[in-house]
């Protein structure tokens, strides 16, 4: 009778091996969640010429349109996971006024870890802009651009529900029309200027 084992010994190596089981689990889930979850597209702005603001151009100066070129880069951070990008929308903002927009670039899908770029061009309001020439004379000009856009993402042949995005960045105008200062500016979001866009559409 002895050599029987008491039961009670065998229960703290059964709580042991089963917190060291809840561990495990608990760890791998962490690592699991950590690779599946997608991060955010990189919205990079690598150039901007605005010909009507370039002291250098008189052609364009007395029209009454006038076009804004913009270099877009978009960039997927992840690994092995894809982006489908579409409703991609450009608004420019010259203070708190809207000089010009672009509606729905192409959609396009980008494979994990690689790099677009677009070139977009847009009409602005001559009138807007007036007072823009006049700023870059004080070098106090810029433009706000806003890019407002909905993303899917393939995760191991799997796609993912909608993800709307909005980013914008500041971007600083010379008198020669183009990126003052430096040259690539990344879009970034806004959690009040999103809420303050919402509330003017």
């Amino acid at each position: 009778m002895d050599d029987l084992k008491n039961p009670s010994d065998s229960e703290p190596c059964l709580c042991l091996w089963i917190l060291q089981v809840v561990i495990v689990n608990g760890f791998s889930s962490v690592v699991i969640w950590l690779l599946l979850t997608p991060k955010s597209p990189i919205y990079v702005i690598t150039d901007v010429y605005i010909p009507t603001l370039d002291g250098r151009n008189s052609t364009f100066h007395h029209a009454g349109n006038i076009s804004v070129l913009l270099n877009l880069q978009f960039s997927n951070p992840n690994k092995k996971m894809g982006i489908f990008y579409n409703n991609i929308n450009i608004t420019l903002y010259y203070r708190h006024a809207v000089i010009g927009s672009h509606h729905s670039l192409p959609a396009f899908y980008q494979g994990f870890k690689n790099t677009t770029v677009y070139q977009v061009l847009v009409t602005a309001h001559h009138r807007h802009l007036r007072r823009h020439r006049k700023g870059v004379k004080h070098a106090t000009t810029g433009l706000r651009v806003c890019l407002e856009n909905v993303v899917k993402y393939k995760i191991l042949g799997h796609t993912t529900k909608h993800h709307q995005i909005y980013k914008e960045a500041y971007v600083p105008v010379g008198s020669d029309g183009r990126i003052s200062g430096e040259k690539k500016i990344k879009l970034s979001r806004n959690k009040l200027k999103r809420f303050q866009f919402a509330l003017k559409v």
